[in-house]
Order: C-alpha cells, then sequence, then structure tokens
C-alpha cells in the first residue's frame, strides 16, 4: 500500500525559531530565548502552509547510523521530544538540533538561514493520527515593494527583504511511528547538490524499502538495463524493451520479476539471461535482499518515471521517430533496413490514417 498523509486535522502546536550561520566562516548561531507565541490563528495557519506544502509523500525516509541508531543525534533528539513534548523539553531539544545543523553547516556554499523546529500534532498517516517533528530552514530571501501613504496622503516607496513563503527551501517531517526502525521521514531540499549536507550528514536518512521504493528501484533498473544493453543495438529495440517495461508497470497491479522477465522476453533466453544478471549487480548495489522482488506497484511513481524513458528515435538527419508503444515494434509496424545505393540506414513506418 502506498504511504498515504493527510493535513486536515493538523495542528501546529510549538515554534522554536532560531538562526544558523555557515560554520566555515565562523558566524555561529543565534538561539531564541523562548518558544515564539503562538496567539494568532491565522500566523498559526499561514506558518502551517508555508511549512507543510513543499512535501511530496513519494519518497518515505528513516533515521540511520553506520554503528548504531541511537548514535545519530537528531534521531535521538526527536526521540527525547516525542518521550516529553513538553515545552521545557521541546525547547532544549531544539537548541540541540540546532548545535547538531551548525555542526554540519561547513561547506562554503551552505548559506545562513533561520531554523524552525515545529510541533505538530493530529497528523493523519495511513488512517492512524500521529504527532510529528518539522524540522525547517529557511535561506533563501526575496526582496518585496511596499507602498504607504503619508500625512500629506501622498505615495512613498520602500523596500524589504523577507522569506518567500510559497516555497520551502529545506525541511523533514519525522513522524512519531516505526520509532525502533527510525521513524518514518519525508524530505524536501530544492536544490538537489545540498542533498548530502542536508539529508546525509545533518539527519542521516536511508529510504525505506516500501512498494514506492521498490516500484522506482526496478524502473530505474529497466532504464538502466535498456541503456546498457542496447546500446549498440539498433535503437528501435531500445525503445520497444523500454515501452514494454512501462506497459508491464501500468497494466499489472503487483511486479514479478519471473513473470516480468517472462513476458517481456518470451523466447530470448539471452537477452532473459543477460537481464538476470544485471539485476543482480543491481539487486546488490541497491543493498536488495532476493526477496524484495515481488511487490505492489506504486501507480503514481510509474506515472512520474514514464517522463523519462526513452521513446524516440534520434536521427543524424534531424528526425526523429516517436514511439509510445512496444505493439508497433512487435507488429511489424516499424522496419529498419539499409539502402545500398544511397549508403544510408532507413526506417519504414506502416499505418492506416493520418490524424
Amino acid at each position: 500500500m502506498d504511504n498515504i498523509v493527510l493535513f486536515a486535522e493538523t495542528k501546529l502546536k510549538k515554534i522554536a525559531l532560531h538562526r544558523v550561520g555557515n560554520k566555515s566562516r565562523e558566524e555561529g548561531i543565534f538561539a531564541a530565548k523562548k518558544l515564539l507565541p503562538l496567539n494568532d490563528e491565522e500566523m498559526k495557519g499561514t506558518l502551517q502552509e508555508y511549512f507543510l506544502g513543499s512535501f511530496k509523500m513519494d519518497e518515505f525516509y528513516q533515521f540511520n547510523h553506520a554503528t548504531d541508531l541511537l548514535m545519530n543525534e537528531v534521531y535521538t533528539y526527536c526521540n527525547y521530544i516525542f518521550e516529553n513534548p513538553e515545552s521545557d523539553n521541546f525547547y532544549e531539544q531544539s537548541i540541540n538540533i540546532l548545535k547538531q545543523l551548525y555542526e554540519q553547516s561547513n561547506h562554503t556554499k551552505i548559506a545562513a538561514g533561520e531554523l524552525y523546529v515545529v510541533y505538530f500534532e493530529d497528523v493523519l498517516l495511513n488512517d492512524e493520527l500521529v504527532d510529528a517533528i518539522g524540522i525547517f530552514k529557511s535561506e533563501t530571501k526575496e526582496k518585496y515593494m511596499k507602498l504607504r501613504l503619508d500625512d500629506e496622503d501622498d505615495w512613498s516607496v520602500y523596500f524589504e527583504e523577507g522569506t518567500d513563503l510559497s516555497r520551502l527551501d529545506k525541511g523533514c517531517l519525522v513522524f512519531n511511528t516505526h520509532a525502533t526502525e527510525g521513524y518514518q521521514v519525508i524530505s524536501v531540499d530544492l536544490k538537489s547538490s545540498d542533498a548530502k549536507y542536508w539529508r546525509d550528514d545533518f539527519l542521516m536518512l536511508t529510504q525505506v524499502h516500501d512498494n514506492n521504493f521498490y516500484t522506482k528501484t526496478y524502473l530505474n533498473l529497466c532504464k538502466d538495463f535498456g541503456k546498457t544493453q542496447f546500446e549498440k543495438e539498433e535503437k528501435q529495440e531500445q525503445v520497444t524493451f523500454l515501452n514494454k517495461s512501462l506497459e508491464y508497470f501500468n497494466t499489472q497491479e503487483s511486479f514479478d520479476f519471473n513473470d516480468f522477465t517472462e513476458d517481456i522476453f518470451q523466447e530470448d533466453e539471452d537477452k532473459k539471461e543477460a537481464f538476470k544478471e544485471y539485476k543482480n549487480k543491481f539487486q546488490e548495489q541497491q543493498g536488495l535482499l532476493p526477496e524484495e522482488e515481488n511487490f505492489f506497484i506504486s501507480a503514481p511513481l510509474v506515472k512520474k518515471a514514464q517522463r523519462s524513458f526513452r521513446k524516440i528515435i534520434q536521427l543524424d538527419t534531424q528526425v526523429e521517430i516517436k514511439i509510445h508503444s512496444a505493439q508497433a515494434q512487435e507488429e511489424g509496424m516499424v522496419e529498419r533496413g539499409y539502402d545500398d545505393d544511397k549508403g544510408m540506414y532507413y526506417y519504414k513506418i506502416f499505418f492506416n490514417d493520418e490524424k
């Protein structure tokens, strides 16, 4: 089952707002003396929308550590908060999170910014209401123009810098579930170059092995195999394989590796064995277990992945041939040949009518 997260009943209960600088530039940290007051309901609603509006729910993570999970600092601080969410303890742990982020902010390109540590109640995760801890960093500043009337009823213009509430630079949401496994976490970092600093160094996250993960992983396996195996062969063979792979993922509710290879390669035993060997190496690289090759297919992940699958044959004569499905190739609607007189390859395309 795909993970489902809903915020309709979620309530923002506590916010600690600090500032974190770049350690390599010795910018230091600024820790607020108390939690941010939450007396204004409109402000709470605006902040909650800002914090929660940027998350995508197709990739779930969990805290990790190479030696022992308890040595993951952010995991430990979140654990303390969930065990005792009272204001004093929440504030104390937010300071620990601030210090840990500063320790990891030692690359020259990391920008200073505001750090928000937030406590939420009643997040609906897979039909269960759970509390969650949000850790958010705001770095990007925008310049806004403001107008005002002076005492003589004349306009004056001035500018202020502020945070764009339509985008969140970095953030994670830690759900109070599966604690012994490292909790369940979703993360956002708009700059992919910051993924190592935010996800790997500060949070130390690894992706949860769920249906979303398996679907994405095996789609990547097919895409990589298509690129390497058919690199020296006819491009239409590569496109046909990728289209057939996508059709399987689009039409089946679950993935079975043996069923997939039989369906895609049928009587081509050489390709079948080559794919199995490639899968074993890929499986080892991804840390997948042998039993993790049967799973329910995540339809949203398939839809998202379709954009990156090659469906176009690009020719050096400034012509492109787009093949939407494997059926055209299988039924002989596209033929490839060589013209001795011209000394060039050609494609012959059959059709009934133009659209």
